[in-house]
């Protein structure tokens, strides 16, 4: 054993700091450890190692009725030894015309470890014949099978409100609150958030747009691929903090296999082969590309690009990775087998975003230079330059049409494959980054950072149809389907 001696100026010099730690306690909220729902206090320390967390939503039960009111003042959850935490000690409203969608999110907060069995909201609501706010009620909801959050867990509870039985109740003043009973794990039809700063993959069923349940993952899961070989039945996430590729089992709603990325700077981007046998990650602080045995779980090959990767992608019909790299303005493709370089691509300033059209067209979104750039891969040139709006990141193709985020200028713009210019603009009221895009229900996904939200396109009319609610910064997206 290894004793390390202190000596008397390091004792004095501890106790300096450990008085100038109390002293700066002090100045600290009297709330306590788990009395908030800021999602800023999660990450790699801190809350997250005493507990799990909790996000709290509410829904709607009918889409379509009449206008009502209704202040929640506070909600709590009854642990095992009989106390009530807060999980929402600030008042919120809810205006039953407002929550479009018919779900909004009400906060979030990290509790112990333990049981939980009961939910207790009091919240009054407006007076249908005067229009004035009733008293406070508090309503006590059951949860069934008694909750355990465990360290690292993210769990959703979702309320229901039903504005047409807190017309029709006896009691007009206690507005008519359930707890929606906790779906079955499902396999299809469902979008995959990654959400790195509160450690937590969200679920969203695509026929209701509606957030459906919550997963955590530990490390800062920033971006998802869903493996090409059972694509419902295996989820790929990159977690940056932790440097590590977790297998996500959708049937078993849990993380199940850990693959560790030893010396890796910044894991940015993943790509999986389409046999589903190797996955490939870049490293943009080192500038390498790992190629990864998802059998063994060991590293295989690596090789130094340089210039920041920004981007992967595997090329199946032409057997190739192309990875853009930011500084050189370049995109390489590389051998999948020994990742040396075969080809070269020069593009304009910052290479972003990729995707490839017609198992042909390599699109590229040129970040510095405000386009995007079409690179025929079988006559191997440029086909032509598309300008859009300021630094577009994300490419994705949807119903036949190819849509680009514009991280700068807070717009998406739609084009068309064989058209000189930009088919139309969609306006957001925030910076979009990931897309994704659900071919059964045809809805595109935008992870809107700073709304912390989806934004909900229809490709019929390329429009804003609604937004999906998260309270956290949406990253990587997946839809299995």
């Amino acid at each position: 054993m290894h004793i390390t001696k202190t000596t008397g100026y390091q004792q004095t010099t501890h106790l300096l700091l450990g008085c100038l730690l109390l002293l700066l306690s002090g100045c600290a909220s009297s709330d306590g450890p788990f009395a908030t729902s800021d999602s800023s206090q999660s990450g790699s320390g801190g809350q997250a190692d005493k507990g799990g967390q909790i996000s709290l939503f509410l829904n709607l039960k009918e889409p379509v009725g009449p206008e009502r009111k209704m202040l929640i003042q506070s909600i709590e959850v009854l642990a095992e030894n009989n106390n009530w935490i807060s999980l929402r000690p600030d008042p919120i409203e809810a205006d039953s015309q407002l929550i479009l969608g018919r779900q909004i999110f009400l906060g979030r907060s990290y509790l112990p470890s333990g049981y939980y069995s009961q939910l207790r909201i009091t919240a009054s609501q407006d007076v249908q014949s005067t229009g004035a706010v009733s008293d406070p009620t508090a309503t006590i909801l059951e949860i069934r099978n008694p909750l355990y959050v465990a360290i690292g867990d993210s769990h959703s509870l979702f309320l229901t409100w039903d504005v047409m039985a807190s017309f029709a109740a006896a009691d007009k003043d206690r507005p008519s609150l359930s707890l929606a009973p906790k779906l079955k794990n499902m396999l299809v039809d469902v979008a995959y958030v990654a959400c790195p700063e509160i450690n937590t993959v969200y679920m969203i069923c695509t026929d209701k747009n509606w957030v459906c349940d919550s997963l955590g993952v530990s490390g800062g899961p920033s971006y998802l691929i869903s493996d090409p070989n059972n694509p419902t039945g295996n989820l790929l996430a990159l977690t940056e903090d932790d440097k590590n590729i977790k297998r996500i089992g959708p049937a078993a709603n849990r993380v199940e296999e850990t693959y560790n990325l030893p010396m890796v700077g910044k894991p940015l981007h993943i790509a999986v082969s389409p046999d589903s046998h190797w996955a490939y990650v870049i490293d943009r602080k080192r500038g390498n590309i790992l190629r990864i045995n998802l059998q063994s779980g060991s590293i295989e090959a690596r090789n130094r690009l340089g210039y920041e990767p920004s981007y992967i992608l595997y090329l199946e019909k032409q057997d190739v990775l192309a990875v853009a790299l930011s500084l050189s303005q370049t995109v390489v493709l590389l051998d999948p087998e020994t990742l040396n370089q075969v080809q070269t691509i020069s593009t304009g300033s910052k290479p972003e975003g990729l995707m490839l059209y017609n198992d042909t067209y390599l699109y590229i979104a040129e970040s510095g230079s405000n386009s995007v750039m079409v690179y025929d891969l079988t006559l191997n040139k440029l086909q032509k330059r598309i300008p859009v709006d300021l630094s577009p990141m994300r490419i994705l193709a949807a119903n036949g049409l190819i849509y680009v985020t514009n991280e700068a200028s807070h717009s998406i713009s739609i084009l068309k494959h064989g058209q000189l210019g930009v088919s139309r603009t969609i306006p957001l009221d925030g910076s979009p980054l990931e897309m994704a895009y659900s071919p059964t229900n045809k809805w595109c996904y935008v992870g809107n950072e700073s709304t912390k939200t989806l934004d909900i396109i229809d490709p019929v009319n390329s429009k804003i149809v609604g937004q999906i609610p998260l309270g956290a910064l949406p990253k990587g997206m997946a839809v299995l389907h």
